[in-house]
């Protein structure tokens, strides 16, 4: 191998060595934590599977024959994993901004501070994308193939973006969003925030220990109850697919929050490898679970709380600083994926949907193997493009006082519109160097003397 071949490897490494850290998530306050973004990275990867994997189901005939119907399918819905990691470590983030606040979570300081980090931060690059897709589906009358969700109520595709603007698209129609079905849990997102604030004023007034754990304990216990339950109307609100059904996995990340500081002391006593395991086990004790709609009601009741179990170790493995859980989720790609995940998350099912109706037509007896082919292909483009999305999109709004940038720049630019006509409409003194008439020689002037006299 030549010289200068190694010296492009070498540099093509060093340039992807950097790459991670110049694209890590820009946060409002506070330390990175590359370890949480690690989470984020299981997250999203538990939803491209799942949803990749349905549409194998919907597309090819090879992945039914061979799975359909099965208990290995099972255990192959992913994505609602993927979403109840996503809601838990919103808890935990949230909580920990609580935490680390000066003021009382009610207080008109912190609520605007955290409504405003919401807004400024998450609603642009969801706002952009549902108005790109609306505008595309209109103009192009495009209805993509082999879908259930886009067909639904409300009939007008106009009143239904205007029902994911305002994250209110399930609770009055009971349908997903017809442009973004995953908005759905982006609407459970925005209920609880709308919450939090009070969960964590209710949390700082409670006095000692043992009632915080009997707090923990009551709402734990009601959202089982709620899941086993299952309601889907509550008045005139639709609310299957509500917080009511979500809120658990909220509260444990705001449980763990709250814990972490002995949590953190208990799992860093233990040895490296304990910590380690306890990750991977929690990891994969969640993903051998089935999904909560292929488990009879009563069976929730058990399901649930293993599903919170695993959660929970998966998070404390991450308290430990020797844990190689840890070490992987902080690792710089893996935690750039997971910080980009929001917008992995917006654009994955249109990518994934594309795939896979483009790969249907071109080779619809695909053999399984083909398949699987076709969907690793698909999650590659699905990050891709999603790492683009976050780079040129998302992270614009990562800015702190984005908004007020903008501003400025647009005022210069009216500034500069308006001076202009000003300036085209003065008279034009010189017209060119060569018309500029000579300048007289100056007249000498007498000497002074140093001293003005």
């Amino acid at each position: 191998m030549s010289a200068a071949v190694l010296e492009l490897a070498a540099a093509t490494h060093g340039w992807l060595a950097r790459l991670p850290s110049r694209f890590q998530r820009k946060i409002s306050q506070g330390a990175y934590r590359p370890e949480v973004d690690g989470l984020r990275f299981f997250a999203i990867a538990f939803v491209i599977l799942g949803h990749s994997l349905e549409r194998a189901a919907r597309f090819f005939a090879s992945y039914r024959d061979a799975l359909a119907g099965t208990a290995l399918e099972a255990h192959l819905q992913l994505a609602p994993l993927g979403v109840n990691l996503f809601f838990a470590i919103s808890g935990f983030i949230l909580a920990n901004q609580a935490i680390k606040a000066s003021s009382s979570p009610l207080s008109g300081g912190f609520l605007k501070a955290y409504f405003g980090r919401r807004v400024m931060r998450i609603e642009p690059p969801y706002i952009i994308l549902l108005v790109a897709t609306w505008a595309f589906v209109s103009l192009t009358g495009y209805v993509p193939d082999g879908v259930r969700r886009f067909d639904v109520q409300p009939a007008s595709l106009n009143v239904s973006l205007l029902g994911s603007l305002f994250y209110l698209h399930d609770l009055v129609w009971g349908t997903f969003p017809r442009l973004f079905p995953p908005g759905w849990s982006l609407e459970v997102e925005v209920q609880f925030y709308i919450l939090a604030p009070l969960l964590f004023w209710l949390w700082t007034r409670l006095a000692g220990a043992r009632a915080r754990a009997a707090m923990a304990v009551a709402f734990f216990a009601g959202g089982v109850a709620l899941s086993i339950l299952d309601p889907k109307t509550l008045g005139p609100a639709h609310v299957e697919f509500s917080l009511l059904h979500s809120f658990n996995f909220f509260w444990l990340g705001i449980v763990l929050a709250y814990a972490r500081a002995p949590l953190a002391a208990g799992i860093t006593a233990r040895p490296a490898a304990f910590a380690t395991a306890l990750g991977w086990l929690g990891l994969g004790l969640c993903a051998m679970l089935p999904a909560p709609q292929d488990v009879a009601q009563a069976s929730e009741a058990v399901r649930l709380p293993l599903v919170y179990l695993g959660l929970a170790a998966v998070f404390v493995s991450t308290f430990a600083p020797r844990s190689g859980f840890r070490a992987f989720c902080a690792s710089p790609w893996i935690s750039l994926i997971g910080g980009a995940c929001y917008s992995i998350y917006l654009v994955h099912l249109q990518v994934t949907q594309v795939v896979a109706s483009l790969a249907a037509r071109l080779a619809p007896n695909a053999p399984l193997v083909g398949v699987a082919a076709i969907f690793i292909v698909s999650a590659a483009l699905v990050v891709a493009v999603g790492l683009t999305y976050y780079v040129f999109v998302e992270r614009r709004f990562m800015t702190r006082n984005w908004h007020l940038l903008v501003w400025a720049w647009a005022k210069r630019a009216v500034g500069a519109e308006a001076a202009a006509p000003l300036a085209e409409g003065r008279p034009r003194l010189i017209a060119s160097r060569d018309e500029a008439p000579k300048a007289a020689a100056p007249r000498a002037e007498p000497r002074r003397s140093v001293g003005g006299g």
